[in-house]
Parts: C-alpha cells; structure tokens; sequence
C-alpha cells in the first residue's frame, strides 16, 4: 500500500512539475511521459454533387488534430543482470466535439502495450509493439507536425507488424552500435480465414550499424503470410540511412514491396528528411514521400508530397510548429481528386 501511495502521489506530480521518473528505488522504476497537442489542418474542401460524391479536386487533410497521449515505463529487478520491463502508451483524440468514449469508441487507441525482459544479451517482449522494421522506417518518420511522413514505404501500423501491431513477439539486441531486431507476429484473427487481412499472422528481421561520425545505416526484411490459398504473402523490403548529429539530421529510406499493400500489387517507396535544429530554438524540416503503385503491369503514382516544416521550442516542453505540404499528384494519372495542397498549425507540449 505504500508503494501505490507514493507511486500516486507522483502521478500528481508528474503533471504539476513535468517530471519524467517518477518512482525509484534500488530494484524497480517507473517512467511516466506525455504529450497535448492541438492542431488544426488547413486546405481546399470537396464540393459534393447531387449523388453526395466529390466533384473538384480537394485537399487530402482537413481540420481538426488534436489528441493527448500518455505513456508508462516500467522495469524490476528480477535477479542480477535480468530486468523485467513494460510500457504501456495510449492515444485520445479529442478534435471537435466533446463526445464521451462511449458514444465514439475510436477516440481512445492503445498504441503500445507489451511486457519482457532484459538483460546485456538484449531484450525479448511481447504485446502490441513495434515489430522489427519499425525502427527503420522511424528514420524518416520525423515530420515536425502529426500527420505528415511515413506514407511512402508501406510500413504502417497494423500492417504486417511492419510498426505498431499486436501479438507481435520480438527479440532486440544492441550491442557497440550495431542493432539486430527480430518479430513474429501471431495471427489477429480467432477463426480460419478465407480472405487475407493485415493481421494476419507475419514475420520480419532489421539489421542497423551507426558509425562513430554518427551515420547509420540499415536494412530490414518483413514477410506477411496470407491466409487465402493462392494468395502470395506480403514482402517488404528496405534500406535505410541517416545522420544524426543532434543539430543536422539526414535519412532517405527506400521500400520494395511485392504484394505488400495487395495482392497482385507491388510497389516502390522512398522517404527522405533533412533538417536543422539551430541553438535559438528554431527548427527546419524537409521531407519527400513517392510511392509507385505496379498492378498488373500498369504503373501510377499513388503518394508523391514535400513538405515544408518550421517549428519554435520555447523550452523543452512547448514549442508551436507550422508545416505546409505540397502534393505532385496529378487526379487525372493518379484517379484521385484529393491532391490538393494543405498546412497544419499546431501547439505541442511534451512531459
């Protein structure tokens, strides 16, 4: 009971004093960490006809986005040299309205929930986590707004364990800068299956090297194994590089995808970022996304943005960012109406 009491007591604290650690003692700790933040998209909105269908080009986001993530760390002494360890994130959105949880069930997303061991050896965990690939594809994943980023590659959450998914056992391992992971995720589904989805059951390994001049380089393999017969099952290949000197960031990651995003279409995928973080507090981020879509033969451009990003960090906790994306996508080669440009505003506090 003292325990919980303390652990309460700084649960209170953390948000009155933004503190990080928030229990320690010589066997266990916990970590809590958070995030608001309120932003809003800003573009060309569709016009509908008479059939309620879109009848001009748009943009692809509009307004509200804005959520609060909160986020637990835990780890215990189990015996010299072995820890147990947890983490466990969530995810509301709050956006226009206020409706209760209860009447939108979507605005409350658990993103991570897993528990394991550690030791010098690494660490093995298992729950909803990242699966191997996903630090890999996190490299170019750095938009300064939410939203922007990470459409490009393939690796999505919830996606073949290629980022966040559940039931995903995995190994990772770092050992002088070089970092091995390796995932198994299980099967999402409770019956046999006759169509093929995304939680099917999936398996993926990602190799990393940082130099000491702090550039890394990386690859990762990902394999998703459909459920219906004569289906192919989703491969996914990438390579990864950045550098990363804490004031000049760098990263271009390409994607090879056969059958990945369907079956019978294959795909390509480059993410690049460049970015600078002056001493003042100001911020700059570029990024490019460019998927090319093959399905049976025929290719077209399915993702083809830049975008533009400034932020401002008044300390370490708040900062306000502005980011405008400019979309290449043509709706006549691409059969999509939403490539119109759009920007978000947002404020950020972090704890």
């Amino acid at each position: 009971m003292k325990k919980l009491t303390v652990v309460a007591l700084a649960l209170t604290a953390a948000f009155q004093a933004q503190a990080v650690e928030v229990y320690k003692n010589d066997t266990s700790m916990l970590d809590l960490y958070g995030r608001i933040y309120a932003g809003h998209f800003f573009g060309d909105k569709k016009e509908l006809d008479a059939s309620g269908k879109p009848k001009n080009e748009y943009s692809d986001k509009q307004g509200a986005n804005q959520f609060v993530r909160f986020g637990a760390k835990a780890e215990t002494q189990i015996q010299s040299g072995l820890k147990a360890l947890a983490q466990y994130e969530v995810q509301m959105y709050i956006n226009d309205s206020e409706k209760t949880i209860s009447e939108n069930s979507d605005n409350l997303r658990t993103r991570l929930a897993f528990a394991g061991v550690g030791a010098d050896w690494g660490t093995v965990t298992f729950g909803r986590q990242k699966g191997a690939p996903g630090f890999l594809a996190d490299w170019t994943d750095v938009s300064l707004s939410d939203g922007y980023g990470n459409e490009a590659l393939g690796a999505k959450t919830d996606t073949f364990a290629t980022n966040r998914a559940g039931s995903v056992l995995k190994y990772s391992g770092l050992f002088n800068g070089f970092q091995l992971d390796t995932s198994y995720k299980f099967d999402g589904g409770d019956t046999e299956e006759t169509t093929s989805k995304d939680s099917d059951a999936a398996y993926g390994a990602a190799v990393a090297y940082t130099f000491p001049f702090n550039l890394s380089l990386g690859t990762a393999y990902n394999v998703g194994i459909r459920d219906k017969s004569g289906e192919e099952d989703a491969k996914l290949w990438l390579i990864s590089a950045k550098f990363d000197n804490k004031a000049a960031y760098a990263a271009l990651s390409y994607a090879d995808g056969s059958d990945f995003l369907a079956t019978g279409t294959d795909h390509t995928g480059w993410e690049a970022a460049l970015g600078y973080n002056f001493e003042n507090g100001f911020g700059l981020m570029a990024l490019w996304n460019k998927q090319e879509q093959d399905k049976a033969g025929i290719k077209k451009d399915n993702v083809d943005y830049y975008t533009l990003g400034a932020q401002y960090k008044f300390n370490k906790n708040l900062r306000v960012i502005g980011e405008y994306r400019i979309n290449n996508l043509d709706s006549k080669e691409s059969g999509k109406l939403n490539v119109k440009d759009d920007f978000q505003l947002a404020a950020r506090y972090d704890f």
